[in-house]
């Protein structure tokens, strides 16, 4: 049976969790790209005329109107979907000049072993993040479909040490991909790729990490949570104290109280 299955949509794309045991989807097309994440179980899969199983980690990929099926054994099954149109995925591999035909590209579907991939599935499936990094994960998740590899070459190299610099000069900015990339001289998919290849996160995940450490330090020296955040640019305190917590556990109040409660207990020599 279908014991759940939640549906929510991205600017027109349409994402999905679902949990199913001792069910199946009969044969079937979709108009759009289906990829998805399988989180534990096993899905055994029908693609235009093969068997195969799905395990945990793994990622399905079924191009546009490829025949497909599934069937779930008693045992729970739990995966997430992405249901992208074709003309998004068309437009992004036409401005990055990865494709040069105005159809849109045909994937290698089937079963996937791709951390990478499984991973950007689930990040674009969570429904509480903000636009902003929804468009940089968008970016990752179309990159990882479409090629294996970015070459960071020196110029790459440049533009994010100057795109770091920059960050770091204007804590209290509000910046946007728009204007980063623009700075760089690369387009917003490659340098969100190249940003999170060299320093390991995208750039305004990267952008918030430092406003955070520079709020952090505001605190130690005994600024309260509200002056701390909007020094910062932080107008929405609700914002402010989710990010503090999401990155330190803790509220920025209950962070001040600690830190100040444990002053002068002990001295390192």
């Amino acid at each position: 049976m279908l014991i759940s299955s939640e549906w929510f949509s991205i600017n027109q794309i349409e994402c999905s969790r679902t949990i199913a045991c001792n069910d199946a989807y009969p044969r079937h097309v979709h108009d759009e790209y289906v990829i998805s994440a399988n989180i534990s179980g096993i899905e055994e899969i029908w693609l235009n005329g093969k068997q195969d199983s799905v395990k945990a980690k793994q990622v399905t990929i079924y191009n546009p109107t490829s025949i497909q099926s599934s069937r779930f054994s008693n045992n729970q099954v739990e995966f997430f979907s992405i249901h992208l149109p074709q003309c998004a995925l068309r437009a992004f591999v036409s401005e990055n000049n990865i494709y040069s035909s105005n159809t849109a590209p045909v994937l290698k579907e089937g079963i996937i072993k791709n951390t990478e991939l499984f991973n950007a599935i689930i990040s674009f499936n969570q429904k509480d993040d903000s636009p902003f990094n929804k468009e940089q994960q968008l970016l990752l998740l179309l990159g990882q479909l479409v090629e294996d590899k970015i070459y960071l070459d020196a110029q790459a190299k440049s533009a994010v040490l100057f795109i770091q610099e920059y960050m770091r000069a204007h804590l209290t900015a509000k910046l946007s991909l728009d204007e980063l990339a623009h700075m760089s001289g690369l387009s917003k998919y490659y340098f969100v790729r190249a940003f999170k290849q060299h320093v390991g996160m995208p750039p305004l995940q990267y952008h918030m990490q430092l406003r955070l450490n520079a709020a952090r330090n505001l605190l130690r020296n005994n600024m309260n949570s509200v002056e701390a955040a909007m020094s910062l640019g932080f107008y929405d305190q609700s914002h402010f104290i989710h990010a503090f917590r999401k990155t330190m556990g803790v509220t920025p109040h209950h962070y001040l109280t600690q830190i100040n409660s444990g002053k002068n207990k002990f001295f390192i020599t």
